[in-house]
């Protein structure tokens, strides 16, 4: 989940702007969350757009491991959790503040089966490999960071797996998608809805 916040910071390990803590209800069709937001993290006032289709949009197995790539304070992986409560989920967070409060807000929200990873998904994740892949890419940080991180995400992919991901339409989604078709066996546009694009990308089997 990544969005200006007053320059870049959002990026950082740890963010320069003062905490001003606040709470938040983000309202689905099958449920509502309660999350600890602050400044210097993505997305402080709202859960942002993206992220909202992406979760009204994902198709996770009830089984497996799930991974919650760049987390924010944790609204992907905590929807994960709650509709798939047999299939332990992993949250990376590079920014301390953000992941901090994904912490906070499993607990928050009853989650047990999660936790949380401060740092580098490469660095952080080490071997581990995972069923499913979820994320709001950081396309303000540039193509080659998203890239890295996908294709890091695909290596992780076990036969099978499939990588679930939002992108705006301005912000270059369609040459992402294109971009990928080169890792994955299949990538499909799944929903598009206000200026927003849903990509699953699938390993075979």
């Amino acid at each position: 989940m990544k969005q200006s916040t007053g320059g870049q910071q959002y990026f950082a390990a740890e963010p320069s702007a003062g905490s001003q803590p606040g709470q938040i209800h983000w309202r689905l069709p099958d449920m509502t969350v309660a999350l600890w937001t602050d400044r210097g993290v993505f997305s402080k006032g709202k859960v942002d757009r993206g992220t909202d289709l992406l979760a009204r949009t994902m198709e996770l197995p009830a089984e497996g491991e799930i991974l919650d790539l760049g987390a924010g304070y944790g609204p992907l992986g905590i929807v994960a959790a709650r509709r798939s409560p047999e299939a332990p989920v992993t949250l990376v967070e590079i920014n301390a503040r953000a992941a901090a409060l994904a912490e906070r807000n499993l607990a928050l929200n009853g989650v047990s089966r999660a936790e949380v990873l401060v740092g580098d998904a490469p660095e952080v994740l080490g071997e581990r490999q995972f069923d499913a892949v979820i994320c709001n890419p950081p396309m303000h940080a540039g193509k080659a960071v998203v890239m890295r991180l996908f294709t890091d995400a695909h290596g992780r992919l076990r036969p099978g797996g499939s990588l679930w991901f939002v992108a705006q339409t301005k912000q270059g989604a369609k040459t992402l998608a294109r971009d990928l078709g080169g890792l994955f066996a299949r990538v499909e546009e799944v929903e598009l809805r206000g200026g927003f694009r849903v990509y699953r990308g699938e390993i075979d089997g």
